[in-house]
């Protein structure tokens, strides 16, 4: 399987750190060209209004720029990498993620998973979950290592 572009959901979680580190090394490897993706988390409010998950959505819009700009400048010091993008999204992270992926296929996308239980999913959901249930491309989920876990306990 030749790979030449991989998208990374990525919002500054450590999952997602490990996420990023996964796609960069297989796009260092392939020469693909790799594109991060992140998504500010709004939702439909009442008489449609959107709200982000919390009371204040400038800050919720400052911090994903932020991660944005952290990525951008990551990956221009990074060597061995060809064409690099950054994409800032907003809605519903698994529907964004999903119409991104829809209107430029990738070959490969990389999300990364806290590694929840199923009850876990079942209460707090999981965009690595439903991304991997209805994306129409290759999906590596990035589960974090057992050591990291084991810290986590």
């Amino acid at each position: 399987m030749t790979l030449q572009s991989i998208v990374v959901a990525y919002d500054g979680t450590a999952p997602a750190q490990n996420a990023l580190e996964a796609a960069i090394e297989i796009a260092r490897l392939s020469h693909a060209t790799l594109k991060v993706v992140t998504v500010i988390p709004i939702v439909a409010g009442a008489y449609g209004i959107e709200l982000p998950p919390g009371p204040d959505i400038d800050s919720t819009v400052q911090k994903a720029k932020a991660t944005q700009a952290e990525v951008r400048a990551r990956l221009e010091k990074e060597g061995g990498l060809g064409k690099v993008e950054t994409e800032l999204l907003e809605g519903d992270p698994v529907d964004r993620v999903l119409a991104e992926i829809d209107k430029h296929p990738p070959d490969l996308l990389v999300v990364g998973s806290r590694g929840l239980s199923g009850a876990g999913r079942f209460f707090l959901g999981s965009v690595s979950d439903g991304i991997l249930h209805h994306a129409r491309c290759s999906v590596l989920v990035v589960r974090p290592s057992p050591r990291a876990r084991a810290r986590e306990n």
